[in-house]
């Protein structure tokens, strides 16, 4: 392995606790630390590091004012000095090799200028709740994301610098979807993306239903940032909302697939779930499309 030099960006907001399991998994890579940095950009100017926190030697943290996860990230990319940009979340656990697993795996393949490694999800207990149950269908299904549409979440992405310095930054004003936004530039600019199983996060999944709600709201307001008419079409959102209310009668396919381990009666409460966000993302999405501001939490 050459060790190519990474940059880890982390953004967080309000999140210290959680963060600090994450710079610990990231403090026990396997992959040498004098060939990585981490750079923690918090997003909230008036939560203060906490007395005694742990930082790594190769870790720094700065702020960055203004509001939403992009902004942060690209605040980081420009602090950066990595070849390699990599992407997790305040929340995620990285497995000891996913630095290691993912250099491997981009030097091995010339033609990958992105990976989108593998989310896993853990749960507060055995017994899932109903909110755990979705997310166990729907989370992070990295493979999918790649094979369908040539996406990642940054939760557990890799890139080549060079990409961002051929289709730019992430659109900062967006308070979710910045990471497809970015993606689909990227893909349609040449740059291939894979897949990488060896690739691990971990991520708690969504406990309850208003965590869902929340998230529901966000990807609203970050999909009407992203495909907002031309102005003065006043139209052309009245007729998406009536596209974005039908049933989302082509999940059944992943429900059945990704939750064959649940019986019946679970199966068609994810399918419910599933119908009940999807109407409120798409209000979400009216709305922000006719005036009101994009949610942040």
């Amino acid at each position: 392995m050459n060790n190519k030099f990474v940059s880890v960006v982390v953004p967080t907001y309000k999140d210290w606790n959680r963060l600090s399991l994450c710079i610990n998994a990231l403090n026990q890579q396997s992959y040498d630390p004098a060939f990585f940095e981490i750079i923690i950009v918090n997003n909230y100017t008036s939560d203060r590091l906490p007395a005694d926190y742990f930082l790594p030697a190769n870790c720094k943290i700065v702020t960055e004012g203004k509001p939403g996860s992009y902004a942060a990230r690209n605040t980081g990319i420009a602090l950066s000095a990595g070849e390699i940009l990599a992407f997790t979340d305040s929340d995620c656990i990285p497995d000891k090799d996913w630095i290691a697993n993912a250099v491997k795996f981009m030097e091995a393949d010339a033609e990958c200028a992105r990976l989108a490694g593998r989310i896993n999800l853990y749960y507060h207990s055995k017994k899932l709740t109903e909110a755990e149950l979705y997310e166990k269908v729907y989370a992070f299904n990295q493979d999918l994301y790649v094979n369908q549409d040539g996406t990642a979440v940054t939760g557990n992405m890799f890139s080549y610098r060079f990409v961002f310095d051929k289709v730019g930054l992430f659109k900062e004003d967006l308070m979710s979807g910045g990471d497809y936004e970015w993606s689909i530039r990227a893909r349609d600019a040449g740059f291939k993306i894979k897949y990488a199983d060896d690739v691990v996060v971990n991520h708690p999944a969504r406990h309850t239903i208003a965590d869902l709600i929340k998230k529901a709201k966000r990807v609203g307001g970050g999909q009407a940032g992203f495909n907002k008419p031309p102005g003065g079409d006043k139209l052309k959102p009245i007729l998406k909302l009536i596209y974005d209310l039908r049933p989302p009668v082509k999940s059944i396919k992943l429900i059945l697939t990704k939750g064959k381990d649940m019986h019946l009666t679970q199966k068609l409460i994810v399918f419910y779930i599933r119908y009940y966000l999807s109407i409120i993302t798409a209000r979400e999405k009216f709305m922000v499309s006719t005036g009101r501001h994009a949610r942040r939490r």
